[in-house]
């Protein structure tokens, strides 16, 4: 009676926490895929609950658990890379670690449901087991792996959420092993004690969420400080303004932007800046605004995005890339914003830039 008591717990747990990333105002890719990984802990839960009662239907449900290792190791990237966190080969490799546990699950209830001889079967599910812990070991290495790489170049909040999410994601691993060699002959404890471990976990990693992309809440307040004297009229800067230390952060932006290629990134936004150097979005923006001349942020990536398409389509070895390709390469989302910023800044069209580059290139 115990065990459903922990089940419950589990499935109303994951079920708030997938509902909480709803209330998100601005989602990252992170919150994302930590939604789909407690959508399948509840199903986990479920299938626990249920086993009993609708016998081998429960391995139905059993299909929809196929996001739970593979979707933490896309979370860890999503959550510790700044660069292109997530590729197609990336979500190739966790859709077939999903595909294969589906498929187990339909191979378990096609055999409890209907009688099937065919000598090939316990071949083929020996092998399907095995290629699923085989994949699934090596995404739990990978994903403890992301949150150790570039340790110790990262700054010191970093490196407490990187020990946060390896002390979670390593002790969950560790004891899940041992209890699964000690608890063996009595499946109801396993159960629960897996249950209470994915507890920890989901609540854990639900800490490093908020700890990770939290915006500081005296950020209005500091703002309101600090420009509080020129509501009452002075032209002074406030002295809560630390002018030094606005010139090193425009720096630090503009070495993330141009040197290190920001920019670049699609759907970028003042948010990622301030979470990759840790400082409120505010002091971003008036660094912006007072340092690199720029009116907001938008306008300053949407710069730098054009002198780079620029670059690309006077380029005589890059002359076939079509314009769409171009706006891509350069970060713009799609072909329309790409057409309205470049318009905006050049009164030329990208192919009208083009042509006309091409005109002068000939005739000198």
């Amino acid at each position: 009676m115990q065990s459903v008591y922990v089940h419950f717990t589990l499935l109303a747990v994951s079920l708030t926490l997938l509902l909480a990333q709803l209330t998100v105002r601005e989602k990252h890719s992170a919150h994302i895929l930590f939604a789909i990984f407690c959508g399948s802990i509840s199903m986990v839960a479920l299938k626990q609950l249920t086993g009993d009662m609708i016998g081998p239907y429960q391995y139905l449900i059993g299909m929809a658990t196929c996001a739970t290792c593979n979707c933490i190791w896309l979370f860890s990237r999503a959550l510790f890379r700044e660069k292109n966190p997530i590729g197609l080969l990336h979500i190739a490799v966790a859709l077939a670690i999903a595909a294969l546990i589906m498929i187990q699950q339909g191979y378990l209830f096609a055999t409890h449901q209907w009688t099937l001889y065919p000598a090939w079967l316990p071949i083929f599910s020996h092998l399907l087991r095995e290629a699923t812990i085989l994949l699934s070991s090596c995404i739990l290495v990978l994903s403890f792996w992301e949150a150790l790489r570039g340790f110790k170049h990262a700054r010191k909040p970093e490196q407490q959420q990187r020990i946060l999410f390896m002390v979670t994601f390593g002790c969950a691993v560790l004891v899940s092993k041992s209890v699964k060699g000690i608890f063996a002959s009595d499946p109801e404890v396993l159960a629960s004690i897996m249950s209470g471990i994915t507890l920890c976990v989901l609540v854990g990693l639900q800490s490093l969420l908020f700890w990770r992309f939290q915006t500081s809440n005296s950020t209005v307040e500091e703002t309101t400080n600090a420009y509080s004297s020129s509501q009452s009229g002075s032209n002074e800067i406030p002295c809560s303004i630390p002018l030094e230390s606005d010139v090193e952060l425009a720096k630090q932006v503009q070495s993330l932007l141009v040197e290190q290629n920001y920019y670049l990134q699609a759907n970028l936004k003042v948010a990622d800046i301030a979470r990759a150097l840790n400082v409120p979005e505010y002091k971003i923006s008036r660094a912006l605004r007072n340092h690199l001349h720029a009116k907001n942020f938008n306008q300053l990536i949407n710069t730098l995005r054009v002198e780079r398409a620029k670059q690309i389509l006077i380029d005589p070895d890059k002359q076939h890339w079509p314009v769409l390709v171009v706006g891509l390469e350069c970060g713009f989302a799609s072909v329309g914003p790409f057409m309205r910023a470049f318009k905006s800044y050049t009164g030329t069209t990208p192919n009208q830039y083009r042509q006309h580059a091409l005109f002068h290139q000939r005739c000198t």
